[in-house]
């Protein structure tokens, strides 16, 4: 298991709003559910690589809030990949998908995991 530092937070800001040029989306059903300003980083990181006790690698991004997610399951330690952060499911609000994991700690934080986000498509005119 790799070794994570402290999250490198920036000032503490209201979820960005109407961005969609910024927007992260459900891959299923494209709910708003992050938005690229609120990434952070780990020793500069704000991408990871990991796999969970059944062998299945994960790519996630780490956000310091999300928007159209919700917490399911009671937290734990057990496997969390953050240590001393105990983790949850975040799925989307909208349809239930699994998009990564809640994670509580000295902050909180998001993993979103990549392939289940896509990025928002602006079209301008």
């Amino acid at each position: 298991m790799p070794t994570v530092a402290e999250p490198e937070l920036g000032p503490q800001t209201a979820p960005s709003a109407g961005d969609p040029a910024n927007d992260w989306l459900c891959a299923w059903c494209q709910n708003r559910v992050a938005n690229e300003k609120d990434r952070f980083g780990y020793d500069g990181k704000d991408e990871f690589t990991f796999a969970n006790p059944e062998g299945i690698r994960f790519v996630i991004i780490t956000f310091s809030r999300t928007l159209g997610c919700q917490e399911a399951g009671e937290p734990t330690l057990e496997h969390t990949w953050f240590p001393g952060y105990a983790w949850s499911y975040c799925q989307c609000d909208h349809c239930g998908q699994h998009l990564g994991w809640y994670y509580t700690g000295n902050c909180e934080f998001t993993g979103l995991i990549k392939a289940r986000i896509v990025r928002s498509l602006c079209i301008r005119n």
